[in-house]
């Protein structure tokens, strides 16, 4: 089974970090980098949404009910993905806006980012009910294989919870994000902040360690070892 999903972690934790401190610029008045930032978005973008789509429609994850794990992850990624190279562009063609007046240029950013709130409103939803479906069904356990993780594998509500409640705080961001802006609510942008920054950074270490607990278990199961840690 081929996956990539180590990268994807990686690259939607540092995307949710980056698009909050982005945010923050925008609240609190700071100037932006237009072309920093566009390369940024560009880059967690465009890794998003070709990694995202392709797990999307071909469903890599296969057999040993893995496959809920293509939608859990494939689907959210391309969406987010999208979302990213929006910003990109947006910020590339508007170069000479953020180079003038702070205060003008980032009521202009927040103002076109208002119909881009449905869509994240949107994904922020299906990322709840996903939440709701990594508890309910108890999805998620690594198998006995895989150091670290493994090792919980026989209590599949742990991997469920945490993976749950990641989901429903990356949620959470969204939908604070989406009513901030569609209510015209600008403080709650600071909620929504807090959410980006805290499922961005655990969703980043989650995904680094899966570079090294992901090749422990090919190394254990090509090689008949039993590294646990």
């Amino acid at each position: 089974m081929v996956v990539y999903n180590e990268l994807v972690a990686i690259t939607a934790g540092a995307g949710l970090l980056g698009f909050g401190w982005f945010l923050t610029h925008l609240v609190r008045g700071r100037r932006i980098d237009s072309e920093g930032w566009a390369g940024f978005f560009g880059v967690t973008g465009l890794l998003l949404l070709v990694l995202g789509l392709h797990t999307t429609v071909t469903w890599p994850f296969g057999g040993h009910g893995f496959e809920y794990a293509n939608i859990a992850f494939g689907q959210p990624a391309a969406g987010f993905g999208a979302l990213l190279l929006f910003a990109a562009v947006y910020l590339w063609r508007h170069r000479t806006l953020f180079a003038g007046e702070v205060a003008e240029a980032n009521a202009t950013a927040l103002a076109a980012l208002k119909p881009v709130g449905v869509f994240v409103g949107a994904l922020g939803l299906g990322m709840a009910v996903l939440a709701i479906a990594f508890v309910r069904f108890q999805l998620g356990a690594a198998p006995p294989q895989e150091p670290i993780s493994g090792r919980f594998g026989h209590l599949p509500i742990l991997e469920a919870l945490f993976l749950g409640g990641l989901w429903g705080v990356i949620a959470l961001g969204a939908l604070l994000f989406a009513t901030a802006l569609l209510t015209e609510r600008p403080r709650l942008l600071r909620s929504a902040v807090g959410a980006f920054a805290i499922g961005g950074l655990v969703l980043l270490l989650f995904g680094a360690m899966n570079f090294y607990t992901h090749i422990g278990m090919y190394v254990n199961i090509a090689h008949g070892t039993n590294y646990r840690w």
